[in-house]
């Protein structure tokens, strides 16, 4: 697994960190990691979480979405937003999830958006909640970097409070983020905020299906469908609050992906296969010009 040291220092399973009792959820950040080939929480309270994959994928569903979780992405699910953890495979699968002290996030927004004077006069002031865009997002993401290298230096054995300032920066990066999906969300038209919002919740469920359906096939009208829009009006969205096609972002991430596979030592065939590509040339004639290498040099001078 390229995202944790192959020879880890301390065990993710036995680090402090990791699987402390249900009942420290939201009392202090936290970290729950699990191997399976079958399981099924049921409905269950949420937190502030991050989920994210070692190995394999799984779902997460809530009252109105359903989320594919691989490790080339990670979710983000709400405080007090319930959910259930699915997933029956023939191969074992570890999930790697962050949960958040509850008040954190919520510090950090205030932080982030109140003046310094008012910080200082009122420090215990009531926080407002902090509330993200529930979606995927792929290796491209600043926060998606942060927590692979979170992972590594768990992998590593690091102290918990080395791990409580890792949860602070992941938690400045995820406000951060959330502004930035503010900002995609203004650049869609409409008369009225309540439609903007709904258009922006609409084309992430499509961003997510592209995202999730990474190596396998899927056409704008299976993406549209999976936003309950028609295929124009998604496109034209999507292209409007991302500055890049539907297409364009399917291809990215493919691509996104294969350099992670590469970068694991995984053989340029079957690397042009997972990632979703049927042609080896074409493949390594894009990869070749987006990365600057071909496939195989790349595998040469990336992998471990």
């Amino acid at each position: 697994m390229a995202s944790v040291p192959a020879q880890a220092a301390v065990p993710i399973s036995t680090h402090p960190l990791v699987n402390p009792p249900a009942s420290q959820l939201g009392l202090r950040n936290a970290v729950y990691s699990g191997t399976g080939r079958r399981h099924d929480t049921g409905m269950v309270p949420g937190w502030l979480s991050i989920k994210t994959m070692l190995r394999g994928s799984a779902v997460w569903e809530t009252a109105e979405r359903r989320f594919t979780v691989s490790p080339d992405c990670y979710l983000i699910l709400n405080d007090h937003h319930r959910y259930a953890l699915r997933f029956e495979a023939g191969e074992r699968v570890t999930t790697f999830v962050l949960f958040f002290r509850r008040g954190l996030a919520e510090d950090v927004l205030r932080c982030r958006t109140t003046v310094s004077e008012q910080l200082l006069d009122d420090p215990e002031a009531t926080r407002g909640s902090a509330e993200f865009f529930e979606r995927l997002e792929s290796r491209a993401s600043p926060l998606y970097r942060l927590i692979q290298r979170f992972k590594q230096e768990v992998a590593a054995g690091l102290t918990p409070a080395e791990a409580d300032d890792w949860f602070v920066r992941m938690a400045a990066q995820m406000v951060r983020e959330q502004k930035s999906a503010d900002t995609s969300m203004t650049k869609l038209p409409a008369a009225r905020a309540a439609t903007r919002v709904e258009l922006f919740r609409r084309v992430l469920r499509g961003r997510d299906f592209l995202l999730a359906q990474t190596g396998e096939r899927a056409s704008l009208d299976d993406a549209a469908r999976a936003a309950c829009l028609s295929p124009y009006h998604f496109h034209r969205a999507f292209r409007q609050a991302f500055g890049e096609t539907p297409h364009q972002a399917r291809t990215r991430y493919r691509l996104e992906r294969a350099a992670a596979l590469l970068a694991a030592g995984q053989r340029v065939t079957d690397v042009c296969l997972a990632a979703g590509f049927e042609s080896l040339g074409s493949f390594s004639s894009l990869f070749t010009r987006i990365y600057g290498v071909t496939p195989r040099d790349y595998r040469a001078s990336h992998s471990k």
